[in-house]
């Protein structure tokens, strides 16, 4: 005998209402409680927010759907899943196991090619050899993105997940980790193609459903084995899960109606539990996951801090080059999340695009990984002017999730702390690219404006600026970032400064900026940009045996960047003219490579 449906034949076809719209409910629970916790609700004149939209057309799916297939069949295709590959596995277990592990917390990794905010994150990659490299490594829980449109999922993906991650575990004898499908569940249908395509548990987003609904939900899901994880908000929608008896909650630091990322959210959830007297954790029956906005190990330290039972992480691993790497980086403890500048370890090199001037290719930078966005404000082919540049800090802001500058770090400790300062500022562009203004021999007060005006969280010195100017700097913009260029000659001449004279001056910078690159520069011209590359064995020279981290800048483009990453293990690389069309104007495929082929290259030894 099949499980039952729940309500589904019972309840008229689910409408996710706002404003004054009616939508079905339990005679017991008059409107304003049922949907009181909607965005919009009461509000006649309420329009649909981003999230409300894809409801609707989920609902335009879900009954396209049961045009081609029967609830009868979908259940009958689900028995039939189950009685060859299993029934669904406990998600509590699961997070039970991981909080026991070395890790205090599960990790649910997330496959997700694209969403509406970010665009194509990585659209080419295949379901289950991705969420292999997560299974390999630990994680506990995989989430699918299932929504065809915005997310570009598939039922498919879930389903190949599944068989994949199982026949794997079978062999290696470990257990399989959970499959989550993620998507926006509004009707018990879609908890049956879940369990038809191999689900252990399913997200039901309080956010869209009336509470009539998410009780009708969580009964159908757990009819089928299924534990939900429930997602919730703000403290409204936490009062509403609990009530509707959910034991694993979820919560989203972006608001999906405005895209608002608050990564304190999950703490301040956590607090209200305690002070429901609700216990959470490891050992009890109420779970707690974060689920958004997480991408470094201080994150992932903060949700363990907190009694976290797990997180879930999405885009960071989908953009890593070695997801297996990534997912053991973010895993580690506090103090293994302050990793050292030197040395770079794989697919940790700092990757900076300069010379952008139009917001699409600072927008196709940072969608494929690059740290630094840097707009020049001194004479150059690539010159970009305050109004352009606040452009492009406003598509770099945007991407990073944030409104306001990235400050750095304290300087105190001169030369000797500047390593440290170097990877911490790693660790800030890693969260976030950063928009880094290019000045050469101007007056401090044009640097200061134009820094102030753009939004820039960095300021880039490229001519002669001595170590006093750059201190007056510094006490102008305490919170922004200085980088100093030192120039080097082209490969095969030999008229730049001797080891010694270079070891000088690089010392004398690093007493008093965040990170120094390395340039090349030719007869006529300090000031780079020119296409041409200095001896790479230098970089590596002033790393290895001076521990000065640097980045690499001078005759870079797709093609070789991978080769300078592999021997001179640069602390970051730098491109202007090798990925242009024309001056200004980047190419996109070339951008996009250079950017990928330098975060997946394997440093040598």
């Amino acid at each position: 005998r099949s499980p039952p449906l729940g309500r589904a034949r019972d309840i008229p076809p689910p409408r996710v209402c706002w404003g004054g719209a009616a939508s079905a409910r339990g005679a017991a629970m008059d409107d304003a409680e049922d949907r009181g916790h909607l965005h919009g609700y009461g509000d006649p004149d309420a329009k649909p927010t981003r999230l409300q939209q894809i409801v609707i057309q989920r609902e335009k799916d879900v009954a396209e759907a049961k045009a081609q297939q029967s609830a009868a069949e979908l259940e009958a295709a689900a028995r039939a899943f189950t009685k060859e590959f299993g029934a669904p596995q406990s998600l509590a277990e699961c997070l039970e196991a991981a909080e026991a592990s070395p890790w205090k917390l599960a990790l649910a990794a997330e496959f997700k090619r694209a969403s509406p905010s970010k665009g194509d994150i990585n659209a080419d990659l295949i379901a289950e050899e991705q969420a292999l490299e997560y299974t390999k490594v630990g994680a506990s829980v995989l989430s699918v993105l299932t929504e065809p449109k915005g997310f570009k999922g598939t039922l498919h993906d879930l389903r190949e997940v599944r068989l994949a991650t199982q026949r794997w575990a079978k062999e290696a004898g470990v257990r399989r980790p959970a499959c989550l499908r993620k998507d926006f569940l509004i009707d018990e249908y879609q908890v049956l193609e879940a369990v038809a395509n191999g689900a252990d548990t399913a997200l039901l987003m309080v956010s869209i459903l009336s509470q009539t609904r998410l009780r009708a939900l969580i009964a159908c899901c757990r009819a089928w084995g299924m534990e939900p994880l429930v997602e919730v908000v703000t403290s409204r929608e936490l009062k509403v899960a609990l009530d509707a008896g959910a034991k694993i909650i979820g919560v989203n630091n972006r608001n999906l109606h405005t895209f608002e990322l608050d990564k304190k959210r999950t703490a301040q959830i956590t607090e209200e539990l305690k002070a429901r007297n609700i216990a959470f954790g490891a050992g009890q029956a109420t779970k707690v996951l974060a689920l958004s906005g997480l991408a470094t190990a201080e994150d992932v330290a903060e949700c363990r801090a907190i009694s976290c039972s797990g997180v879930l992480i999405g885009e960071a691993l989908m953009r890593a080059p070695d997801p297996g790497a990534a997912i053991l980086e973010l895993m580690g403890s506090r103090e293994e999340a302050s990793s050292p500048a030197l040395p770079v370890a794989p697919g940790a090199v700092v990757v900076k695009v300069c010379g952008v001037v139009r917001p699409d290719d600072a927008r196709c930078a940072v969608a494929a990984g690059a740290n630094l966005i840097g707009v020049i404000f001194a004479k150059s082919k690539r010159q970009a002017s305050v109004e352009q540049a606040k452009s492009v800090a406003d598509v770099v802001r945007r991407f990073g999730e944030r409104t306001e500058l990235v400050a750095a770090e304290s300087r105190d400790g001169g030369m000797e702390a500047f390593a440290a300062r170097c990877a911490a500022l790693r660790a800030a562009c890693k969260r976030t690219p950063l928009l880094v203004g290019v000045f050469m021999d101007q007056a401090l007060e044009e640097v200061v404006e134009k820094t102030e005006s753009a939004g820039c969280d960095a300021v880039q010195l490229h001519g002669k600026e001595d170590v006093a100017f750059i201190s007056q700097l510094r006490a102008r913009l305490p919170r922004t970032w200085a980088f100093k260029v030192v120039h080097l000659p082209p490969r095969g001449e030999g008229d730049g400064d001797s080891a010694e004279e270079l070891r000088k001056k690089l010392s004398e910078y690093a007493a008093v900026c965040d990170a120094l690159l390395l340039d090349t520069a030719v007869k006529g011209s300090v000031s780079g940009g020119t296409g041409a590359a200095f001896d790479w064995a230098v970089a590596r020279e002033v790393q290895d045996a001076w521990g000065i981290p640097v980045i690499v800048a001078g005759g870079l483009t797709d093609q070789n960047v991978a080769e300078l990453v592999c021997s001179a293990r640069p602390f970051g690389v730098d491109v202007a003219s090798g990925v242009e069309d024309s001056p200004g104007c980047k190419n996109a495929e070339m951008t996009t490579g250079y950017v990928r082929n330098a975060k997946r290259a394997r440093t040598s030894t």
